[in-house]
């Protein structure tokens, strides 16, 4: 086996996890976004939710308090 097909093979293996980081990158920013837009309060509201258990999901990993 060649370096690049162990390469490719470690990628394909991880893919999951892969997507797991990428969509709660995409949701970090989606909250900062919508931090601007709607407004703190409203933000706030969305992760104690998560934290309460309201929505599905696990909360956004970066918050600004």
């Amino acid at each position: 086996m060649t370096e690049d097909n162990i390469a490719q093979q470690n990628l394909e293996d991880n893919l999951p996890m892969v997507n797991y980081i990428m969509l709660h990158r995409i949701y970090d920013m989606l909250t900062l976004i919508a931090k601007n837009l709607a407004g703190a309060e409203e933000v706030l509201k969305m992760v104690e939710y998560h934290q309460q258990g309201y929505l599905i999901g696990p909360e956004p990993s970066y918050k600004q308090e």
